[in-house]
């Protein structure tokens, strides 16, 4: 889907994102989510008519093609290949942000689903508003500079929007569109009451919590 130099590209930068991973785990203590590269660069279209197209480099993405719920991040092959290095960073640790905010909203989910298992509900969760506080769930003070400058709240890099632009989207390389409510996770109450996860991520999620409150 995409050209040979562009996937050379790509993988000759991986390190970058192997790198950003690393740093957001010892950062956390918590480890990463699976994650994987998508050949598309996912673009966001404000509204029902045509208009301005926002960017998204990198999505949390929960799936159940397994059976079970398993939250993935998704990496753009345009960030990897033409974001800085420090880009790259901020964007893995921004999406961490989400993953652990959207792991802590299903396990305060999954008592309410317990409480009223006859009951079939649906709870929106909006990928571009909700996030952990970088500061409460990062113990390297630059990581957390790195994301608070990088992350306004949307990636703020015009530098990388444009080259993006040049050398991706100009050149019809694999683009994908979507629809704000698309960029929207529903899970059901089967899906929340049978969600595991490891204790190490629940105990963290609880300290933030009582971090949050006080």
């Amino acid at each position: 889907m995409i050209s040979e130099k562009i996937y050379l590209k790509v993988k000759k930068r991986m390190k970058y994102l192997l790198d950003a991973v690393s740093r957001v785990e010892k950062a956390s203590g918590l480890k990463y989510p699976p994650y994987y590269i998508s050949p598309y660069l996912t673009l966001m279209r404000s509204g029902a008519e045509a208009g301005e197209l926002g960017v998204l480099f990198a999505r949390v993405i929960p799936t159940t093609a397994t059976g079970s719920l398993v939250i993935l991040v998704e990496f753009s092959s345009a960030l990897v290949a033409l974001a800085a290095k420090g880009t790259v960073e901020a964007v893995a640790a921004h999406e961490f942000t989400h993953y652990v905010e959207l792991v802590r909203k299903i396990l305060r989910m999954s008592i309410t689903s317990d409480e009223s298992s006859t009951t079939l509900f649906e709870s929106g969760y909006s990928d571009q508003e909700r996030t952990i506080d970088p500061r409460l769930l990062f113990k390297e003070r630059s990581l957390v500079l790195l994301v608070k400058r990088k992350f306004n709240p949307n990636l703020n890099d015009e530098k990388l929007v444009s080259k993006v632009e040049k050398e991706w989207v100009s050149k019809g390389l694999p683009t994908k569109v979507i629809a704000p409510e698309e960029n929207v996770v529903r899970l059901n109450s089967a899906t929340v009451a049978a969600a595991s996860f490891e204790t190490t991520l629940i105990n963290r999620i609880k300290e933030i919590e009582e971090k949050a409150e006080s």
